[in-house]
């Protein structure tokens, strides 16, 4: 039985508004992608005339299942929007704070800088939600929060991942008390533990050339390295590991197949205790959630964090909506219809244009001659047709104009706020 392919998750990270100015935010956006690397939109670009139905129409080509939005409004206030493609929902963040990923640098005092096309970069992060109710007993609105967070990147299979693929950590934090959601990115770095220190760091120096090689000018022989590591100038500014991130680890084997009779004690015998290091490289984000949206930027409000309505009210907007609906699916029948007469009626001027050339062609061969009249009729004839054919079909034209329309409301509603 065949395996059944998992839907890998693809997204676009991108800024829309007509202020385009904040360098800080591009740049931020820029930090986002190499976040959700490797399956995203990394070299994308944007203009100052691009829509959101822009980015909408071309995301069902590209596959890609979720779109992250930054804006900023005329007040300064800062949005980010996370919709699941194609049919929503939108989930609507205002950004508290957020730092570069130059920023961390600076506030660390060993800061690990990597490029976009650093190894880290070749698989997904590692999701750790944290702080977030059981979503078995959660809320409806954070139920969907955490299942979004979960969809935007692709499960991991126990059995099949390898653990030295696992390069990096996206750390999202909910603090219980202010609601406030805190984004943190990682990279993990391990090291043996075994063995003497001195040795490891010998190695160490060995392979990089900016570690300095202890004094052995004083050693009579170098296993006084190990045995008085202080009488020969041996290392000694190496900080402890705790104990808490210190894990055994099954290294890899060495050849592919293993033998089915193997012992117990001898898989023991390739698991070794290794120490995990987290480094933050950014970016951080600190964000609150404003509401959620049925739809792609669009549609009945699922939850808003300031508005609360009466069951009578939510009653009249469900059949307020529910009107909305049918008249829109009316519009999108007629049009339909509209489409298919067009087609009909093209396909039978088709059909008539085919028998008079017919026709034409048989009295030629027959020798008769055919007047000047009859062939500016099908001139006339065949020039209505190409301009049938040049006049595009009736699509639902408005079928995303209200995504730019919501998007400069949930603007202006912000800049209120």
């Amino acid at each position: 039985m065949a395996k059944r392919k998992t839907k890998v998750p693809r997204s676009m990270v991108l800024r829309l508004g007509s202020n385009m100015k904040n360098h800080s935010l591009s740049q931020l956006v820029r930090d986002m992608r190499n976040v959700m690397q490797p399956h995203t939109a990394i070299r994308l670009k944007e203009r100052k005339s691009n829509k959101l139905r822009d980015f909408v129409v071309m995301a069902g080509p590209l596959n890609v299942s979720h779109l992250m939005v930054f804006s900023q409004s005329d007040a300064g206030t800062t949005q980010l929007r996370i919709a699941r493609m194609s049919r929503g929902p939108t989930i609507s963040f205002k950004v508290e704070n957020y730092s570069l990923c130059k920023d961390v640098r600076k506030i660390l005092k060993r800061p690990k800088s990597i490029t976009k096309e650093s190894k880290e970069y070749l698989n997904p992060p590692l999701l750790v939600l944290n702080g977030f109710t059981n979503p078995q007993t959660a809320e409806p609105h954070e139920k969907l929060l955490i299942t979004t967070f979960q969809n935007m990147f692709p499960p991991i299979q126990p059995h099949l991942t390898k653990l030295s693929s696992v390069k990096r950590v996206l750390m999202i934090h909910k603090d219980s008390e202010t609601g406030a959601i805190d984004l943190r990115h990682y990279t993990i770095e391990t090291k043996a533990v075994e063995g003497s220190k001195n040795v490891k760091k010998l190695i160490s120096a060995k392979k990089s050339m900016t570690k300095k090689l202890p004094n052995l000018s004083r050693a009579s022989d170098v296993s006084e390295l190990l045995t008085d590591p202080y009488s020969v100038g041996g290392f000694t500014s190496d900080s402890e590991v705790e104990e808490d991130s210190i894990v055994d680890m099954k290294s890899e084997p060495v050849v592919s197949k293993k033998k089915e009779d193997a012992t117990a004690d001898e898989e023991s015998s390739n698991v070794k205790k290794r120490a995990i290091k987290l480094t933050e490289i950014g970016p951080r984000l600190r964000l609150h959630l404003t509401k959620i949206e049925d739809g792609v930027a669009s549609g009945k409000v699922l939850y808003h964090k300031d508005i609360k309505k009466s069951k009578k009210e939510i009653a009249e907007l469900e059949k307020k909506h529910q009107e909305k609906q049918k008249l829109k699916d009316a519009r999108k029948q007629e049009q339909a219809e509209n489409i298919a007469k067009k087609k009909a009626k093209k396909d039978a001027k088709k059909e008539r244009r085919k028998a008079r050339e017919e026709e034409r062609q048989k009295r030629l061969e027959a020798g008769e001659n055919v007047s000047e009249d009859e062939e500016s009729d099908d001139e006339e004839s065949e020039d209505e047709d190409m301009d049938d054919e040049e006049i595009p079909e009736d699509l639902d034209s408005d079928l995303y104009s209200d995504v730019d329309d919501a998007m400069s409301e949930s603007d202006d509603d912000a800049a209120d706020q």
